[in-house]
């Protein structure tokens, strides 16, 4: 049996692309090393559904975030998956801090994001607590529980006669002719054909990349990971919506989030870091403490606890600017049926359906 489509990496990404292939009438076949689905970059995030505000007009993760905004709050109203659109404050501590906000509101005005103005009285008549010099305020943003975004994909692809292969690790492929061999390892090595390979693997992005024989090594790009940790916070606070510091030109700081219970978290920080380690580093909460004070002054220490943390795999490095998602088909590689994702981190779970209808689009074309 040869199946029309074989995806590296069950996450939110990839059962996507699988959701969208298979309800096209493709035979799809997922791998997946661990023991469940999304348990690497998926499963240790924010949860955020965001609306597209911070990237720039025209890219992958501008676009992708517009239209997957509003596919994903649509799916979880379908699959009664929890979520809850609760908005977004982007909030100026400072007044020096003003003109950027502004900037930032064009953007995303040109991006097609729905945003507000908020002047600093506006804020402090609903937030006493927090010192603010103004906010822009996001009704489309909110937050989705990921472990139920995952089960409802899953449904959705063995409905299609999909086939999720779990504890599977994918070994290396060849391009033969029509199709693809792919040898893989489940306890036993064996071998599958596949007309298209797509490598949404994450975090094992370069790692596969590279076992992909047909592959030029110049279309693989090398993945650095961005660690970042998540603290809880467990006293009363004045939040109902999700606050984000002003971002600067590598990280969108340190915010305020909720989990789908409304348990109040803050993160995540960016730690680069060489190794896939989930440790948790209690050291950073210094400048957890610092950051969360330049807006909410009374905030407790004592209160804030360490939660969890995830790690993000960035196609750009330390000293280097946010780069788009990175989406490569035989056009770009000239491997006939081959699509390579890389650098697919936030806003990945928002984007996640609209990337599997654009990456179902170009198996089509």
């Amino acid at each position: 049996m040869i199946f029309d489509l074989a995806i590296i990496g069950a996450g939110v990404v990839g059962l996507s692309i699988a959701k969208s292939c298979s309800e096209l009438g493709m035979s799809v076949l997922v791998l997946e090393q661990e023991t469940r689905s999304g348990e690497g970059i998926s499963s240790r995030n924010s949860g955020v559904i965001h609306a597209g505000i911070f990237y720039p007009t025209g890219s992958l993760k501008s676009k992708l975030c517009v239209e997957g905004n509003e596919m994903l709050y649509e799916y979880a109203l379908l699959k009664n998956i929890s979520c809850k659109k609760i908005g977004k404050y982007v909030v100026a501590s400072e007044d020096q801090e003003l003109d950027k906000l502004r900037q930032i509101y064009n953007q995303g005005n040109l991006n097609g994001a729905t945003l507000t103005m908020c002047s600093k009285d506006e804020i402090t008549a609903f937030h006493p607590d927090l010192r603010l010099a103004g906010a822009m305020y996001s009704p489309q943003s909110g937050i989705i529980d990921v472990p139920e975004l995952i089960t409802a994909l899953e449904g959705d692809i063995q409905h299609n006669k999909g086939i999720i292969s779990l504890n599977t690790k994918f070994i290396s492929a060849e391009k033969l002719n029509d199709h693809f061999k792919i040898s893989c390892n489940d306890g036993n090595d064996f071998d599958i054909k596949a007309k298209v390979l797509v490598n949404s693997s994450g975090l094992a992005s370069e790692v596969n990349s590279r076992k992909i024989h047909s592959l030029d090594s110049k279309y693989n790009y090398p993945v650095f990971f961005a660690k970042g940790h998540y603290f809880k916070y467990s006293g009363n606070h004045p939040f109902s919506s999700l606050i984000y510091p002003l971002a600067d030109e590598f990280s969108q700081g340190i915010h305020v989030g909720f989990d789908m219970s409304g348990q109040l978290k803050f993160g995540p920080d960016i730690n680069w870091v060489d190794d896939l380690d989930y440790s948790f580093d209690e050291s950073v909460k210094d400048n957890f403490i610092k950051s969360i004070h330049k807006y909410w002054p009374s905030m407790d220490p004592n209160k804030l606890q360490p939660d969890y943390v995830g790690i993000r795999p960035k196609i750009q490095s330390p000293n280097e600017k946010m780069r788009d998602f990175l989406i490569l088909d035989s056009k770009d590689h000239g491997v006939d049926g081959l699509i390579n994702l890389q650098g697919i981190e936030s806003p990945g779970v928002t984007s996640c359906l609209a990337l599997g209808t654009y990456v179902a689009s170009a198996i089509l074309r």
